[in-house]
């Protein structure tokens, strides 16, 4: 009788146990199905490698991200020509991220993302390893699959002949704040400036200044006939005209030659190729993009030094190799652009971890969109085929710039 009674107990306890069993089982299982089976290793956080960092956490449950950058903050950029022209008319909270806090929103992926804070400084294509060096160490990081992420940058942002201005991220880690502060020291103290460049980045710096500064006398020299080239004549002459009652003297169809500091007198000689010669406190060249590209593989980059891909963003003559963004041979650099790109990237290797999904093409073919501030009083722009009008870029774009907002560009 008592066999019988523990032979029960032991029936009764096991029958209890089987839904623990189960569960214990399907956890087990769970965790198996979670953990990643493909290391990507995306190089450069900016817009596009940040974004892609995102996609690939919330569509891929088989990638593992590896995040590299030689910052641990992100620079919102796009508010550069404000920052740097009125100090503490947008707080530093708004301008500048720290980027893992960018990658909280994944608690069940935890697991799945790493960030890396160093220089990408090489890659090894065939063992599948990009080295970064971080102060004196150097690290190797292997992957299945590359995205080169790692933008560019411009004569003002490395200081190349010209005063040094941050309109992008450093590429040294820890310099960004320094060098902001740097800049906006030397453009208060300037009574006379010259702008190189009549773009979005140069009339919008021209406008600023002329805010903050009335009566610094700025000069913006461009190689075009107009300013805002790319634009339609509309826009164009909006803002010729915006800049002239700014006090702006623009000067059309001149390119500069070359640009010197002088030690002794710590003016800007600024040589045209006409041979005429312009003097100011601070020249800053808003012309031209650089690629940063001394890490990647000469095989990897066309004679101007970027990096080709095909519509699906695969680099050329590889099978586990992406790039995206400013570094690509896509000429229209801009931040517009870069959702549409991401969006292609990151289908297309969710297709090849998974073996799933459909691989998309890219339509370089977009609706050129420009909204270009002048100062917090006016501005102009284009969209698609329409010209904006003041008032709507001032309500955009204008206040601030996207601050006011700028984290859900990057928070996923």
């Amino acid at each position: 009788m008592a066999d019988a009674n523990r032979a029960s107990i032991y029936l009764n306890a096991s029958l209890a146990a089987l839904p623990l069993l189960a569960l214990w089982f399907w956890r087990q299982r769970r965790l198996s199905v979670a953990m990643p089976s493909k290391t990507v290793v995306v190089v450069g956080a900016s817009w596009a490698g940040i974004n892609v960092a995102h996609g690939l956490l919330k569509e891929v449950p088989d990638a593992k991200v590896v995040l590299v950058n030689p910052s641990d903050e992100f620079f919102f950029n796009i508010a550069s020509p404000r920052v740097i022209a009125k100090p503490g008319d947008i707080a530093r909270e708004k301008y500048l991220y720290q980027i893992v806090s960018l990658f909280e929103k994944y608690p069940n992926r935890k697991n799945a993302f790493d960030f890396v804070l160093g220089k990408a400084v090489s890659i090894d294509l065939e063992g599948k390893k990009v080295s970064v060096a971080e102060n004196a160490t150097t690290t190797d990081l292997a992957y299945d699959y590359l995205v080169i992420a790692s933008g560019s940058t411009s004569n003002a942002t490395t200081g190349t002949a010209s005063l040094k201005v941050p309109f992008k991220a450093a590429q040294e880690g820890g310099q960004l704040e320094s060098e902001i502060k740097a800049a906006q020291e030397a453009i208060k103290s300037a009574k006379s400036i010259i702008i190189g460049g009549a773009g979005a980045v140069g009339v919008e710096f021209a406008g600023e200044i002329t805010d903050a500064y009335p009566d610094t006398k700025v000069t913006l020299v461009t190689n075009t006939d107009s300013v805002l080239p790319i634009l339609k004549a509309s826009p164009r002459q909006k803002a010729a005209k915006i800049l002239k009652s700014k006090g702006v003297e623009v000067l059309t169809g001149k390119t500069v030659q070359a640009a010197e500091l002088d030690a002794a007198t710590n003016k800007w000689t600024v040589t045209l190729a006409d041979g005429e010669v312009l003097s100011a406190d601070a020249y800053i060249s808003t012309t031209g993009s650089v690629p940063n590209n001394d890490f990647i593989p000469a095989s990897l980059l066309n004679e101007s030094g970027w990096v080709e891909v095909d519509a699906h963003f695969k680099v050329a003559s590889t099978d586990s190799v992406y790039a995206v963004g400013d570094i690509t041979h896509y000429s229209a650099r801009l931040t517009s652009r870069i959702a549409g790109q991401v969006s292609v990237l990151v289908s297309n290797l969710k297709a090849d971890i998974t073996g799933k999904g459909k691989r998309a093409a890219y339509d370089s073919n977009q609706t050129l969109m420009m909204l270009v501030p002048i100062g917090k009083s006016s501005g102009t722009g284009q969209i698609g085929g329409f010209t904006a009008p003041g008032f709507m870029v001032l309500l955009v774009k204008g206040r601030d710039y996207f601050t006011g907002s700028g984290m859900k560009f990057v928070a996923g």
